[in-house]
């Protein structure tokens, strides 16, 4: 009986909540998504050919800047949510690397297990610090792929640094978006405080 109770509930949940859709933007606000996107980047992709030359154009390098279209994609339609935040985009990217640099350590696992442990990892340890960030899961597949140099670990945090300043100077120059929508010194939720889903 309580197996069957369990995968009624299980049911009930799987079909759906009763939540809304959220409202289409409108097309003023698509506008400054689309510039705030393509300005950003414009800048990141410059930012590569210069550092890699014409006649090295990046390789292993753009693949980095997939989680960064994640990124710019909160920071444009999403600009009020926690995991959109400076703070938390940081921060969570910090721990991804960190993560997946400490994996590439150890010479027994291989990339099946890398690949799959990295993310499983992030998405806790964010979770638990309450640093939530989902292009952070994306960026720990990335470098678990490939042991990448630090210096293209620092190239992948400038370029968090250099969308987010974009997005700030971007998305307060519209009358209706503000970003970020908390303090940047609002340090002090990470911690391991207990919450109703300790369980």
């Amino acid at each position: 009986y309580a197996s069957k109770s369990k995968g009624m509930k299980w049911w009930q949940k799987a079909k759906g909540g009763h939540a809304s859709n959220p409202p289409p933007f409108n097309n003023t606000q698509c506008l400054w998504t689309f510039a705030g996107v393509w300005i950003t980047h414009a800048l990141l992709m410059w930012l590569e050919y210069f550092i890699s030359g014409k006649s090295a154009p990046g390789g292993l390098r753009k693949s980095i800047l997939g989680p960064l279209g994640a990124l710019t994609t909160l920071q444009y339609n999403l600009t009020a949510a926690p995991a959109s935040q400076p703070r938390n985009a940081f921060l969570s990217q910090v721990v991804a690397l960190s993560v997946c640099h400490f994996l590439h350590q150890m010479e027994g696992l291989d990339q099946w297990h890398r690949c799959a442990l990295a993310p499983a990892i992030v998405a806790t340890t964010t979770a638990r610090l309450g640093i939530i960030h989902p292009p952070a899961g994306a960026a720990s597949v990335v470098f678990s792929l490939e042991n990448f140099r630090s210096e293209d670990m620092f190239f992948f945090l400038g370029g968090i640094s250099i969308a987010t300043l974009t997005a700030v100077v971007i998305n307060n120059l519209s009358d209706k978006r503000q970003y970020p929508s908390t303090n940047w010194m609002a340090w002090n939720g990470i911690c391991c405080i207990p919450t109703s889903m300790d369980h």
